[in-house]
């Protein structure tokens, strides 16, 4: 990446003047700017054209008589560095390069762009290999084809490192706000980052989405993405290239690698970045972001003129997390008074037809409701006719009026949802937009969209404590230990283990006297994973059978490679069985940093997967909220009549684990927990596999 300084990209988004460079391939973006309403300075470069479209075309970039703001540049790849070379001179405020055949396609291409990247200098350049951008607000658009969007005045500004996508968005019928739209391509100089970085502190932006397929520069994302929680401007994220023939089409298309979906996901939580999953609940999370009051708790009222649209909002919200709760008894008394006899008062609440459309009748119960609740957010779910059978229109208008007016008096931020995406039309989402209001399509993308806001604002003053990302050990060579070994350091800086003894002998072994039951093991740096290899023994409850597994054991010994055969025999004293079993992974990345993955453990881990992945430094509150976020927390809160667990000193005790793995003195490059036993009071490391910096 160059050292570009965003504070330089008001030139280039906010261009007074644009020249463009190339032939075939300016005639629409040419045509694109003028219909966005371009009123600035437009001139064409081409030397073997008089004129395109009107304007006279001059013969080279020397021949501009003024320094352009911006530049569209769509000529053959092997022509760019020159004529970036040009603009610089010429002193341009900044380059969309259209053009393509630069790193995604191969080595040749990667050296092209290096030189692109060193001509453009602190120039910002978008691309190459991209679509370009477009400004709704100051009617600025450098983009290769037709393009829609509606913009109020401000919006969303998204941010795609694929063109395509970039362009169906623009086109999609769902009215979202947007402030500015980016096409980033290949990114050779700037970067995802560097926009976020820009448009955080822009009044306009209201919220910024990102689609990603690969990463640069995790650091410098990450303090752009502070940057943004600091303005209070949330980021919506939505990375493709997760699976595996995903992760080859990015490389092949972009030129960067998607990296690590877990790891990407606990970034994504550590910056309070909301993630989403698909293309559609991108675009709808990022309208109720962009319009909506912050959502303040996770408690929802709910309204439909219909019983079924009524189960639907239940149903989905209680699968979620939330909550709709109950009317006190005197609120139901007050409500069945403003309601036909045939309604049940309830939340979600059907309000039945016999008031359907009738403000007299309808505000007052909206109003009641909403007042009477303590809620953080309220929905009418209501689907409008289709053109042309639109004469209850107006009925369904009156409820939404009704709806949004007791809402804004009560203070909640609201939502207009329809079921079905296209049944609620574009003339009635933008006055929706006006009055403050959110016309959302699909009951799960809002419902997902509201807890998403709830997640954002409830952490979002913890997040912002975020300083950075804890730097990985710097390690040239490491080895890893035996379990013995792994475990005696432990030990030594205060962790609990199972009591132990340690044989090279199996004469002494036999000879010592041991308190049953126990656990015989072979243990040896090259051999991590012991039971596989039926290297273990458990619950051995007397002197004969151990003599007996001592025997399976040495023979098990001789078996084994040559350079395998020098590691040595421990007893281990038998735990009682824990309440549960969690597992541990501390690791480095050397992009990511440092990693904890905590979940369930024993056969868990590997039956259900039940995980989570958590990027240092780590504080208490997050490392709660991930625990209570695994399926298997139930077993610590006493489920099904077991014991309870002190949540308090688990929490101790694995901050006290991170410390271990933290503290570069005891060049810990890798440690692996499982199980680690949790009883009511304490924890036991039971198993471990670590991995050692030798110096």
């Amino acid at each position: 990446m160059n050292n570009l300084k965003t504070d330089t990209f008001d030139r280039l988004f906010q261009a007074k003047s644009v020249v463009f460079v190339g032939g075939k391939d300016v005639f629409t973006p040419i045509k694109e700017i003028q219909r966005r309403g371009f009123k600035g300075r437009i001139s064409v470069v081409n030397p073997n054209r008089d004129k395109i479209l009107g304007y006279k075309c001059l013969k080279d970039v020397s021949d501009l008589p003024y320094s352009p703001d911006a530049a569209f540049l769509a000529v053959p790849a092997d022509k760019c560095v020159g004529i970036v070379k040009q603009l610089k001179k010429k002193g341009c405020g900044g380059i969309v390069c259209y053009s393509a055949g630069f790193k995604e396609t191969g080595l040749k291409g990667e050296k092209l762009e290096n030189e692109l990247i060193l001509a453009a200098g602190d120039m910002p350049v978008i691309g190459p290999n991209c679509y370009g951008i477009i400004n709704y607000v100051g009617k600025l658009a450098l983009w290769p084809f037709a393009h829609g969007g509606f913009s109020p005045g401000w919006g969303a500004a998204i941010v795609t490192q694929s063109g395509m996508l970039s362009s169906d968005i623009t086109m999609t019928q769902r009215t979202i706000p947007m402030s500015y739209m980016v096409s980033l391509g290949n990114q050779a100089s700037v970067g995802l980052e560097h926009l976020i970085s820009y448009f955080s502190p822009k009044k306009e932006v209201t919220a910024i989405g990102v689609h990603i397929e690969g990463l640069k520069n995790i650091k410098s994302f990450y303090s752009a993405a502070l940057s943004a929680l600091d303005a209070n401007k949330p980021i919506v994220a939505f990375k493709t290239g997760t699976s595996k023939i995903g992760k080859n089409l990015t490389k092949s298309h972009t030129g960067s690698l998607s990296g690590d979906e877990e790891v990407f996901s606990a970034l994504c939580d550590k910056l309070g970045i909301i993630q989403v999953t698909n293309a559609v609940q991108f675009l709808e999370t990022l309208k109720f972001m962009s319009i909506s009051k912050p959502v303040k708790n996770n408690r929802v009222l709910g309204f439909t003129c219909s019983g079924g649209g009524a189960t639907m909002l239940a149903d989905y919200g209680e699968k979620i997390g939330l909550q709709y709760p109950k009317f006190k008894s005197t609120t139901k008394n007050e409500l069945k008074k403003l309601l036909p006899k045939i309604a049940t008062v309830s939340n979600p609440l059907d309000y039945t037809t016999p008031i359907w459309g009738i403000p007299d009748k309808t505000y007052p119960v909206f109003l009641k409701s909403s007042k009477s609740l303590d809620i953080g957010s309220t929905i009418i779910n209501q689907d409008y006719p289709s053109a042309g059978l639109n004469e209850s229109e107006s009925s369904y208008w009156n409820d939404s009026l009704s709806f949004v007016s007791a809402a804004e008096e009560a203070n909640i931020p609201h939502v207009v949802c329809s079921t079905f995406p296209e049944n609620i039309g574009a003339e009635v989402r933008e006055k929706l937009i006006a009055l403050g209001s959110v016309p959302m399509q699909g009951i799960n993308e809002t419902l997902n969209a509201i807890k998403s806001s709830y997640l954002y604002h409830k952490n979002r003053t913890n997040r912002k404590k975020n300083k950075g990302l804890a730097p990985p050990l710097v390690v040239k060579k490491a080895k890893y230990l035996s379990e013995y070994d792994g475990k005696f350091l432990l030990e030594q800086y205060g962790i609990k283990i199972p009591m132990n003894s340690k044989f090279t002998d199996s004469n002494k072994l036999l000879k010592t006297q041991l308190s049953f039951p126990l656990a015989l093991k072979y243990t040896h740096s090259k051999i991590p994973h012991k039971t596989e290899q039926g290297l273990v023994h458990t619950n051995i409850q007397n002197q004969n059978e151990l003599e007996y597994y001592v025997n399976i054991l040495e023979n098990k010994i001789i078996t084994l490679k040559k350079n395998e055969r020098d590691g040595f025999i421990f007893a281990e004293k038998m735990l009682q069985k824990p309440i549960a079993e969690l597992f541990l992974s501390f690791r480095n990345d050397v992009n990511f940093g440092k990693i904890l993955v905590v979940g369930m453990g024993g056969i868990f881990t590997e039956l259900l997967y039940d995980v989570k992945t958590i990027l240092f430094p780590i504080s208490r509150f997050t490392l709660f909220e991930q625990l209570k976020s695994l399926k298997g927390y139930k077993l610590l809160t006493g489920f099904r009549g077991r014991k309870k667990v002190n949540t308090n000193r688990l929490l101790s005790d694995l901050l006290y684990l991170s410390d271990f793995f933290l503290e570069e003195a005891n060049k810990c490059v890798s440690l692996e927990i499982n199980p680690l036993f949790v009883y009511e009071n304490e924890t036991v490391v039971a198993d471990c596999v670590m991995q050692k910096k030798v110096s």
